[in-house]
């Protein structure tokens, strides 16, 4: 059975507000690149988290996209972690992939995107968890989706 390839993320840019995210020390400010949309803003310290219930499908692999913007120029570039994690019906840690990155200061302010490929979930998952974590730094993330793909 084919994957399908739409987002199942609800509201990952941030339009509708911060609902159904959840964190600590962030923000909505305008997004600096496009009038009239909105960026999530975070800085070390930072969580935003959002859990999307399933059924998932042990068939496809899972990928994590998004956009970080950074316009400071400092000697240590932001780091973010941004991790997807599969839990069980209790909520508990199944799998987790995490990617590190280190957000340059591009010559022209602009988003740089990212994505990770997660590796299908195991059989107990009834809930996925997308997670940003803000270790070092001050940035912007925006146009976040998840989205099925088939592996191989």
């Amino acid at each position: 059975m084919s994957c399908p390839r739409r987002n199942i993320l609800p509201n990952g840019g941030f339009q509708k507000g911060l609902s159904p995210w959840k964190g600590r020390g962030v923000r909505l400010v305008a997004n600096p690149v496009r009038k009239g949309d909105t960026s999530l803003a975070m800085k070390a310290g930072s969580l935003a988290y959002q859990n999307i219930s399933g059924p998932f499908r042990s068939n496809c692999a899972y990928y994590l996209y998004f956009r970080v913007f950074n316009n400071r120029r400092t000697p240590r570039p932001p780091q973010l972690f941004a991790t997807v994690a599969y839990l069980d019906k209790n909520k508990r840690l199944l799998r987790s992939t995490p990617v590190l990155v280190e957000v340059p200061s591009p010559r022209d302010p602009q988003f740089a995107s990212y994505f990770t490929i997660v590796p299908p979930p195991p059989a107990a998952t009834k809930y996925l968890s997308v997670i940003f974590s803000v270790r070092r730094g001050w940035i912007l993330v925006d146009y976040v989706s998840v989205t099925a793909h088939n592996v191989g």
